[in-house]
């Protein structure tokens, strides 16, 4: 293997293939482990896009918002605008996390190694992650060693904010969205991330030890949280929102259950019904 395919790890047409690098390792563990986590690694479909190309570009945001507003049978551009925020986040937020919170490396989400599909998922196309100096991996020329826990954790969020800072300037100037709601739906979404990995790999400590922290880091001063209820012999932490994605505005619709419009005890309410497996939280 020369230097071109240790740095990148694609291997050259006739050569002996060797091991993945790691965050493609990482990738296919995550996948294999969560299956609801749409997250790949390598060359990116034909038909998604490039976050370079969308961030920073009104008309591709435009284009976005026109997506979502045929998707949802909808025509309130505030909506829209309000479900973008979460629908672009999402599958970034889910793959990067998992693989942070499971195997403690961070993918390159950089705008030009992140291509992404509304309804398809994400696929990293860089093959270098930031690690810890424990990571068996930690000598592999695609992995860059931080020296702590929150480094890592400060590696994950500033890499969203890449994305964040461009795309919400972009947003508000093609949609009647404020700046405060887009912040709050981002970091909402970066909690419930945490939360959902959580609960699919059966470790809702993993919730209560990182959702604190990465939120300070998103957002200081947020609102965003988690919210622990036991009832039935059964305890539960969702997501205690800062921010709300205007779902009830549409007709037909009503608030989330966990919606920040919603008075506390109404939501606890609904946390305990479904503790008690009555319907799901949404």
């Amino acid at each position: 293997m020369d230097r071109a395919e240790r740095m990148t790890g694609i291997v050259a047409e006739g050569a002996t293939p060797r091991a993945t690098v790691p965050i493609q390792a990482t990738i296919e563990r995550v996948a294999a482990q969560i299956p609801g986590v749409s997250v790949h690694v390598g060359s990116e479909p034909d038909s998604w896009r490039r976050a370079a190309d969308i961030v920073d570009n009104p008309d591709a945001v435009k284009d976005l918002l026109d997506e979502v507003c045929q998707l949802y049978q909808m025509d309130n551009r505030q909506v829209a605008a309000a479900f973008l925020v979460l629908g672009y986040f999402w599958h970034i937020m889910a793959g990067a996390t998992a693989c942070y919170l499971l195997e403690n490396r961070v993918p390159d989400l950089s705008t030009g190694s992140v291509a992404l599909d509304l309804r398809g998922g994400v696929t990293f196309l860089s093959p270098h992650c930031w690690a810890l100096p424990g990571d068996p991996d930690a000598q592999h020329p695609t992995v860059t060693v931080v020296a702590n826990q929150q480094e890592l954790r400060e590696r994950l969020t500033s890499q969203f904010e890449e994305h964040a800072a461009p795309l919400f300037a972009a947003l508000r100037s093609v949609a009647p969205y404020g700046l405060n709601g887009m912040r709050a739906n981002y970091v909402d979404r970066l909690a419930s991330a945490v939360i959902w990995i959580a609960e699919q790999v059966g470790d809702l400590d993993l919730a209560r030890r990182e959702v604190p922290p990465l939120v300070a880091l998103a957002r200081p001063n947020a609102r965003t949280g988690i919210l622990e209820v036991e009832h039935a012999g059964r305890s539960g932490v969702f997501l205690n929102r800062g921010g709300c994605c205007l779902n009830y505005r549409l007709p037909g619709r009503e608030k989330c259950d966990t919606c920040c419009l919603r008075p506390l005890e109404e939501r606890i309410a609904l946390c305990r019904a479904y503790l008690e497996g009555n319907g799901q939280i949404h």
